[in-house]
């Protein structure tokens, strides 16, 4: 029994530090160091393993149970990022809040499906996609990974629902929007396309102005041979081939700390309007992207989110990577993650209120 306890004692000094590391994450630049970054990615399993140690020392009657309640305790800040209770879905009568403002955030990938290996039919997933949109029926539409498909005209259907103010981060915003795209039902009187992947658009809700800055942060490009290592590695088989899988997140990683600085986080500081940024942040709650944009905008999630919220279903980071954010001056409503195989991500269906200026 003794060796027993000696073995668990490591592993579980082993698996605090391991969620310690999670912790610093968020505070540890990737430029100086990338190691943090990539433990924030296990912080919802070292969070379970370190609950688990707990219990097995309080059915030994040991004070080692301390250890993993401590660094729990520590880093319970975390939990509120991944699990919410207390939110709403339900979207408020706009009699109630005439300013409010409905946003559907949705990489739809090209309407390819959620199958990373097998693509369906565009088609009949542009179909219900437009099926979605009359559903939910939202103000504005902040897509990504937009294109048009064979047989369904997306765009003009959109058009005659209602969405005739449109841009594109790139391509032609009049016959053929692309990419990053933002659709609304609200007069857009100022557009400014960043990079390519990002476009910034000025709303207006009656006289009231508002800023919303579609994103796609750059991702981890994955292909067959990358899912096949990560499902290795998930079952504790870590290879010499592993390393390029581990190339391409670091990679990644450093690229969203560069798109912050550079593109987004100047744009947000900037604006004396209030603002919204949403799409497919490609990161994770846990992460240094996720602090430090946090230190200029609220998470709608945190605000009205109810439960996990997993955004992303093709695979690794198998997360909460899309996000919506707002700044001072913008109150959440309502927050949905709806589940649907239109995409590998789900759409988020936001509900705002622009307060009085």
């Amino acid at each position: 029994m003794k060796i027993v306890r000696i073995i668990l004692f490591i592993l579980n000094v082993i698996l605090a530090l391991g969620l310690v590391l999670t912790t610093v994450a968020g505070y540890v630049s990737p430029t100086k160091s990338i190691y943090p970054s990539l433990m924030a990615f296990g912080y919802p399993m070292l969070l379970g393993a370190n609950v688990l140690v707990a219990v097995l020392w309080l059915l030994f009657g040991r004070w080692e149970f301390l250890l993993s309640v401590g660094v729990i305790a520590v880093r319970y800040a975390f939990v509120p990022l991944f699990i919410q209770v207390g939110g709403t879905a339900k979207v408020p009568a706009v009699e109630e809040h005439p300013r409010m403002v409905s946003l559907m955030s949705y990489n739809v990938h090209l309407f390819q499906g959620n199958d990373p290996v097998t693509v369906t039919p565009a088609d009949s997933n542009a179909r219900e996609f437009l099926a979605l949109v009359r559903e939910y029926n939202p103000d504005v539409l902040c897509l990504q990974e937009y294109e048009k498909v064979k047989k369904v005209s997306v765009t003009d259907s959109l058009v005659l629902m209602g969405y005739s103010h449109f841009y594109s981060s790139s391509g032609d915003a009049v016959r053929n929007p692309r990419g990053e795209v933002v659709f609304s039902k609200l007069p857009i009187t100022f557009v400014k396309r960043i990079d390519g992947t990002k476009v910034l658009v000025e709303l207006l809700k009656d006289e009231s102005a508002f800023r919303l800055l579609c994103v796609h942060l750059d991702s981890y490009r994955f292909d067959n041979n990358d899912r096949a290592e990560i499902e290795k590695m998930r079952h504790g088989e870590v290879e010499e081939s592993s390393r390029r899988t581990f190339s391409k997140v670091k990679e990644t990683i450093l690229e969203h700390e560069q798109e912050w600085n550079m593109l987004l986080k100047p744009l947000v500081t900037e604006c004396s309007l209030p603002l919204v940024m949403a799409g497919d942040m490609n990161d994770i709650p846990s992460s240094y992207l996720y602090h430090q944009i946090t230190k200029e905008l609220c998470d709608c999630y945190t605000d009205k989110g109810v439960g996990f919220s997993t955004t992303y279903n093709g695979g690794f980071p198998r997360y909460r990577i899309d996000m919506v954010f707002r700044s001072e001056g913008i109150r959440t409503l309502s927050y949905k993650r709806v589940r649907t195989d239109i995409s590998d991500h789900y759409p988020l269906v936001v509900s705002f209120e622009l307060e009085e200026q």
